[in-house]
């Protein structure tokens, strides 16, 4: 992947998670083109400062049998029923830099995830619409572009729903609810504090791991043409419970990101996503 396309599929989502509205038989193998948008979006789980972020990327779609990069992210298909699929999925978050509540203390960088996920969609219709039930592990890293270092994994189950065509074809309604379970490698990487970086505001504090959250999202999507498609989205994360709700750095018990944006794909493979 390119250096932004992980922190811009982070940054717009839930949006960018919603599957094209048309049927699968009808997408061309490969999309190419420009994706453009922006969001207001937290510095990390649980702080009380949000920044505005914007970017333009090339965009790659595949969909290939097994290896997919699309809306949903970069996956590797090894089962797929009508029922199930068992697929390997990725995630990415921004970095985080000079926020007050961190002063004194090393920054965050890029984190990226990636793991098997199940899905069960058998409450789901023809049209893609309806329920799908989405049951991921995930290893969790960070990198500054110089080194990468682990930071533990993340375990969460999403229920989704999907409702296509309420703006007209082309459009997905998406909704999602998704509690997220945190080792305490991560749980520290956000919300330790060592003695030596404790002050009169922050006491030290050491995290654990445990419960890290529940996200809310909702989204709405439509494609204009075979070209362009736009997108808005709106998250809630809720922290209320959290393994770590007593350390000094969570400071805000809800997380509101919003995203908006345009994917624009010109170019195109003759061949369609199921061989034809």
């Amino acid at each position: 992947m390119l250096r932004f396309i992980p922190a811009l599929a982070l940054a717009l989502a839930p949006a960018l998670a919603a599957a094209q509205a048309d049927a699968p038989s009808a997408l061309p193998r490969w999309e190419a083109g420009l994706a453009a948008g922006g969001g207001r979006i937290p510095d990390y789980p649980g702080a009380d400062r949000s920044h505005w972020r914007a970017i333009a990327v090339p965009w790659l779609v595949y969909r290939g049998p097994v290896l997919r990069l699309d809306e949903r992210g970069l996956r590797g298909r090894f089962v797929d029923t009508s029922q199930w699929e068992f697929d390997l999925s990725a995630t990415a978050a921004f970095n985080t830099r000079s926020n007050p509540r961190r002063a004194g203390m090393p920054e965050l960088d890029y984190l990226f995830g990636i793991g098997p996920q199940l899905v069960y969609k058998g409450w789901q219709g023809a049209g893609g619409g309806g329920a799908s039930a989405h049951f991921k592990l995930r290893a969790i890293g960070s990198t500054d572009w110089r080194r990468l270092d682990s930071r533990g994994a993340t375990a969460s189950a999403e229920l989704r729903w999907r409702e296509p065509g309420v703006i007209g074809p082309g459009s997905m309604l998406t909704a999602s609810f998704e509690p997220t379970w945190a080792s305490r490698p991560l749980q520290r990487y956000f919300y330790e504090v060592d003695a030596s970086q404790a002050t009169a505001a922050r006491p030290a504090y050491a995290a654990r791991a445990g419960y890290l959250g529940s996200e809310f999202g909702l989204s709405l999507r439509q494609r204009f043409s075979r070209e362009l498609s736009w997108f808005v989205a709106g998250q809630v994360n809720a922290l209320h419970g959290a393994a770590n709700r007593a350390s000094p750095l969570l400071a805000a018990k809800t997380n509101v990101s919003i995203g908006a944006g345009i994917v624009w794909t010109p170019w195109r493979s003759g061949e369609s996503a199921d061989g034809s």
